[in-house]
C-alpha cells in the first residue's frame, strides 16, 4: 500500500502546524472609561468642556461690532451663511482676553436653540479623561468659572476644570446681551 495523503491527513498535518506557531492572546487590559473633552486656557486657567457641547472651533473671524450691547458681546460674524455672535467670555467672567491674537480662538456652540461662538485665549485640543480623575471639590475651581463648572479633572501635571454650557446658557445675565 502507497503512503497515500488523504485529505483528512493533510487537514491533520495543517492544524498541527498552525498550532506548534500559534502565538498566545494578548493580556486582557481593563477597560477604563474615559470622558472626551476639549482643553482650553482663559484667564489663566485649564478650563475642559465636553466634546459633544460644541459645534466646532474656529480661528478668529472678523466680526462686526455692535452698537448698545454689553461690552462683552465682541459682535457678530457670518459662518458659512449664518450670523454667529462672538462672546467675549473673558470679559463677561469680568477680565479680558489674554492670548495673542494668533493663539485666540472661538468655540461654537450649539445648544437650547442658542448659536454663538465663545472667544477663549487658547485651545489646546481634545483629551480624553479618565473618570475616575474626576472630583467635584469646589476648592479646584478658579473662582470666574465656579458657577458654570460641574468639577475639575485631576491630572498628574495640572488640573482640567470642566465648564459646562448648559448653566452658563441658563444665567440670565449672560443672555441679556443688550446695554
Amino acid at each position: 500500500m502507497t503512503n497515500q495523503r488523504t485529505p483528512f491527513k493533510v487537514l491533520v498535518s495543517l492544524a498541527q502546524r498552525y498550532a506548534e506557531n500559534a502565538r498566545s492572546l494578548p493580556a486582557q487590559q481593563d477597560i477604563v472609561a474615559t470622558r472626551k473633552v476639549v482643553c482650553f486656557s482663559l484667564l489663566g486657567h485649564n478650563l475642559a468642556m465636553p466634546l459633544e457641547e460644541l459645534v466646532e472651533i474656529i480661528e478668529m473671524p472678523q466680526y462686526t461690532s455692535l452698537p448698545r450691547v454689553k461690552p462683552w458681546v465682541m459682535g457678530m460674524a457670518n459662518l458659512r451663511g449664518r450670523l454667529l455672535p462672538i462672546i467675549n467670555l473673558a470679559a463677561f467672567l469680568g477680565s479680558q482676553l489674554s492670548g495673542t491674537t494668533k493663539t485666540q480662538r472661538v468655540i461654537v456652540i450649539e445648544m437650547f436653540g442658542v448659536f454663538l461662538g465663545l472667544a477663549v485665549d487658547q485651545v489646546h485640543g481634545m483629551r480624553h479623561f479618565k473618570v475616575d480623575t474626576f472630583t467635584r471639590r469646589a476648592a479646584l475651581v478658579p473662582e470666574p468659572v465656579v458657577l458654570y463648572a460641574e468639577g475639575s479633572f485631576v491630572q498628574p501635571d495640572s488640573t482640567w476644570v470642566l465648564l459646562r454650557l448648559g448653566p452658563l446658557l441658563s444665567d440670565p445675565r449672560f443672555m441679556a446681551v443688550a446695554a
